[in-house]
């Protein structure tokens, strides 16, 4: 097979980009479910064009090229050391020749700062689910349902849902980022402890979230450099100062 390339997606291909990946839902879909169409958005679509041009607005978007065609597309979202993974597909006559793989390892390559990787699919896709799991090294952590929704999805969006989890070594990549992210707080705890009510409720949710447990435990394993102004990881001087301005 020839080595396929990720491609910035251009504003002239978005319209065929979102066609594309609703052709490739739809096939999951009808492959499950024939013509029942109780799993579908709207329109006859298991993913709206809104739902996809939202991820394209606050992601990064990518063509899967190979031969000079497009055989794909893909649409992640970084911050620091996470991602997320909005949407991947691959057109349904390309299925089963390895490229959703490689694809996927070619975005891994293309950020190696990123350790910890997250995506959901439909309890539906099978074929999704396996890839994920069996190809890709990810891990299923939750089943979203009406009975356990997605704690930042209220409207249940996601609601019969499988998210999964990858997380990767540290790389030194990562810990860069993860040096700029704690420096940052840094600033916003100085603002917060002016009272300023904006920066003390992102520090509260910097400090709720899987990301500063990642950055204390870099503290903890002496991988951050000793010169670092790190009080935005001590546990008692940010809850102190969380109470301190009733931070709810």
């Amino acid at each position: 097979m020839t080595k396929l390339r990720l491609l910035p997606l251009e504003m002239s291909d978005r319209e065929q980009f979102i066609k594309d990946n609703q052709e490739a839902f739809n096939y999951g879909a009808l492959e499950e479910f024939g013509m029942r169409d109780d799993h579908f958005e709207e329109d006859g679509e298991i993913i709206s064009h809104d739902t996809i041009s939202q991820a394209i607005d606050i992601g990064t978007a990518y063509r899967i090229i190979q031969d000079g065609k497009p055989v794909g597309g893909a649409v992640i979202k970084i911050e620091y050391d996470h991602g997320e993974l909005e949407l991947l597909f691959v057109s349904p006559a390309e299925h089963s020749k390895g490229i959703g793989y490689a694809a996927w390892c070619a975005i891994e390559e293309i950020h190696p700062e990123v350790t910890v990787w997250n995506t959901v699919t439909p309890c539906f896709e099978k074929r999704n689910i396996h890839f994920y799991v069996n190809r890709c090294g990810f891990h299923i952590i939750a089943y979203y349902n009406e009975h356990f929704r997605d704690p930042n999805d209220p409207d249940g969006e996601l609601s019969e849902m499988f998210a999964f989890e990858k997380v990767l070594p540290t790389t030194p990549e990562s810990l860069q980022v993860q040096i700029k992210r704690v420096a940052y707080y840094e600033g916003i705890m100085e603002q917060a402890e002016n009272g300023d009510m904006n920066a003390l409720r992102s520090l509260s949710d910097y400090y709720g979230s899987a990301a500063w447990k990642r950055d204390f435990a870099a503290d903890e394993a002496g991988l951050l450099p000793q010169d670092l102004k790190r009080g935005v990881l001590s546990e008692d001087g940010v809850y102190d100062l969380i109470e301190r301005f009733n931070v709810k």
